[in-house]
């Protein structure tokens, strides 16, 4: 199921299994979770004088995410369609 991840100015399409695009904003509060905790060693953080101190990231890091933690276990995996997508509102 195609689902939109909007960023400020565009957007990037990803295709997620139905029960994860029903469930999307659960899933994302997860993977913000991680995805800013400190502990985690990933390469989407920033850093400043060696300190993390943000994220630089855009669907794919959601998708790797989504395919090692939730859908580690799943046949069917997340993949991103397109990414820079003029932003859409619904």
């Amino acid at each position: 199921m195609l689902v939109i991840i909007n960023f400020c100015i565009d957007g990037d399409i990803i295709d997620v299994p139905q029960f994860v695009a029903e469930n999307i904003n659960e899933y994302q509060s997860s993977f913000l979770e991680w995805l800013f905790d400190k502990s985690n060693e990933h390469e989407y953080w920033c850093y400043e004088d060696g300190e993390k101190f943000g994220c630089n990231y855009r669907s794919e890091a959601f998708v790797e995410w989504l395919n090692s933690n939730p859908l580690k276990r799943e046949n069917e995996k997340a993949s991103v369609v397109s990414s820079g997508s003029p932003k859409v509102n619904f």
